[in-house]
This record gives structure tokens, sequence and C-alpha cells, in this order.
């Protein structure tokens, strides 16, 4: 890996994957958005665990799904939790407008969505669907069940039923959000949009994981079939951590000029990249995180089918339960890295993550 500028490490980590040959897989999913969109559904509801790939997804559904037929407009909610309905309306509208380089006019109708947020359905909407002509407008929400972690949850359901009112009046417009939590802990959007199709973001399949591994690097680092198996196993296929993982290995390749990675290497290296993610969790949740993987290792050497819950272990050896402790279960339940049981909830091909 020698060469006279630094490489830069092509891994990503930290931010949504927006370049087409850094992003691999999601076939199924695409063709799932495709055939609903064609179909006339009107409001399609995406959701996964963190770190999965949502926004990335959102990213590139417009470059797999019908572009001759739809406009895709993505919005993230992330950081308009604060904000009034009138607010988050104001961006949203402002955000299409420029994203769909729509006639500066526009812009007075956007002004007034301050005092009155039902212009946005009564006189910019009906502006927007002029504009479009024969194509419809797809709105890509991220983060769409962020508003639900703030105080305001009567404006909230709000929310939802405005965006109701909004896809059963307006044929062209479409809604496909993102939400980060399980299905289950939202039945009031599930009642409200009841029959709306909806699909898991989940890991992505074994090829993709290879490529995902090996392409962004290629020509340049070579791995050993035995690395790229360690990387999954030690990664259980998420591809977040596969990713953390690859980028340790190339900063290390690249500072000793190395070319090739081999298995010891990857578990060796792997172990920082998945350390530089564990020191970034609050100490309750590595607590509990460590309490998991120790009873995991016990039931494994004792040949035990099930684990002993992480609050259970840690009473058994002294420590006395927390509010902070119970919370931080309560947190890597809600973020899908434990199930409701408090026991690991992502699984490699072969068994059990044991990070």
């Amino acid at each position: 890996m020698e060469n006279s500028k630094p490489l830069r490490n092509p891994y990503i980590i930290g931010r949504p994957i927006h370049e087409p040959e850094n992003f691999f897989g999601r076939e199924s999913l695409f063709k799932f958005i495709d055939d609903n969109l064609k179909q006339g559904k009107k409001f399609i509801l995406l959701h996964g665990q963190r770190r999965v790939g949502k926004s990335s997804v959102l990213c590139h559904i417009p470059n797999f799904v019908a572009q001759d037929e739809f406009k895709f407009v993505t919005f993230d909610l992330q950081d308009k939790s604060r904000l009034p309905l009138s607010g988050i309306f104001n961006s949203l509208a402002t955000h299409i407008v420029e994203h769909l380089d729509l006639a500066p006019e526009l812009m007075a109708l956007v002004a007034e969505l301050e005092k009155d947020p039902e212009i946005f359905s009564r006189n910019f909407l009906p502006e927007v669907e002029r504009a479009l002509g024969s194509k419809k407008l797809v709105l890509l929400i991220d983060e769409f069940d962020v508003l639900s972690n703030t105080i305001y949850d009567e404006s909230f359901e709000h929310f939802f039923s405005y965006l109701k009112r909004i896809i059963d009046s307006h044929k062209k417009i479409f809604i496909m959000p993102v939400v980060g939590r399980k299905l289950d802990d939202m039945p009031k959007l599930l009642y409200l949009f009841k029959g709306a199709p909806n699909q898991e973001i989940d890991f992505i399949d074994n090829l993709s994981d290879r490529r995902l591994i090996t392409k962004p690097a290629e020509g340049v680092l070579e791995y050993d079939d035995d690395a790229i198996e360690a990387i999954l196993e030690l990664s259980s296929g998420h591809p977040y951590f596969t990713q953390v993982i690859c980028f340790a290995l190339f900063g290390q390749a690249r500072e000793q000029q190395n070319s090739r990675v081999s298995r010891d290497k990857a578990i060796e290296i792997a172990e920082g990249g998945l350390t530089w993610y564990w020191e970034g969790l609050p100490i309750p949740e590595q607590v509990i995180f460590s309490a998991v993987a120790e009873a995991q290792k016990e039931a494994i050497s004792q040949d035990k089918r099930v684990a002993k819950e992480p609050l259970t272990l840690l009473e058994a050896h002294g420590v006395i339960q927390t509010e902070q402790l119970e919370g931080a279960v309560q947190t890597l339940i809600d973020k899908n890295f434990l199930d409701e049981t408090g026991r690991f909830s992502f699984h490699s091909r072969s068994g059990c993550a044991s990070w």
C-alpha cells in the first residue's frame, strides 16, 4: 500500500452513504418500494434498528425506483423535535421548493405557514402538484418517530392526522417515513394508517456483505477469505459494525503499508474498531452490555439454551439494581441491540453476536 499521497479511507461511518459505488444490496427492498408505489400505495412505512442503514436507504431510493413517474424529496426530522407543527411544515415546504427548483413565488406561501400550518395542504401542495405535471411527489421522511420522544405528544398525534389528510386529499402526494423503533411501540400510527404496507430495513445479504468489505478498497487492500469470515463473525453481519471494523483495518494497513488482511490481523484490529464504538456508550449501557456478554458466555460454557437476563446476572454478583441500569436495559432494547428479555437481539449467520 505504497503511495506518495495518503490514501483516503474508503469505509464510511458516522454519516449516510450517498455514493452509489459504496452502497451495496437492498435490491429486494427497492423492489418492494417500487411495486407499492406503482400500485398507488400512498403511505409506505419503513423501519429498522439503529445504525442499520435507514438513512442510506432513503438516499438511494431515487436511484432505484420509478424516476420516470415520481419525484423524491428527503426530509429529516432529526433536528425538528422541538419545533411547533407550523415550523415543521415551514421547513418541509422550504425544502420542497429548493429541492424541486420550484418558482420562488411559492416562498410567499411558505412564509405564511408560520401563522397557519393548514396553508401547507390547502394552498401550497396544490401549487406543487401543478408544477409536477404528470409526475407524483414522494416525501421520504427520515427519523419519523423522533417527534414522539418530545413532550408534545398531542402535537405529534396531530402531525400524524395531518399527514393522513394530505395523502387522502392530494392524489399526487405520497409519503414514505422511516422509523427507528419497533412498530408495536407505535400503535396510534399503525391504527391511523391501518393496512399500509411496511417493510423492515434489516441486515444486507451475505453477498452484499462481502462486497461491502472488498469493493471500497479494491485494488488497494486485499482480504483473505478467512479474514472476510472473521469480520462477518465479529460484526454479526451488521453493516455498520462491518464498516467500523473495515475502517480500522484500512487505517492500520495504510499506516503499516500492508496490502493484505489475514484472519488474525482482522480479529486483532477489529477489537480496536469496536472499542471505538464501545467507548461512545454511556457507562450504564457499557455495564449492561458486559453483563449480557458474560451471561451469554456462561450459557455457552454450561451448554444452556437460554442466557440469564443482565440485571439478574448483575444482582447475583452483588451489583445493586438502579434506575440508571434499568433505564440502560430499556434504551438498548429500544435501539434493538437487545430483545425484550434483555438478551442480544441480532445474530450472525452462524450464531449469536458476542462482542
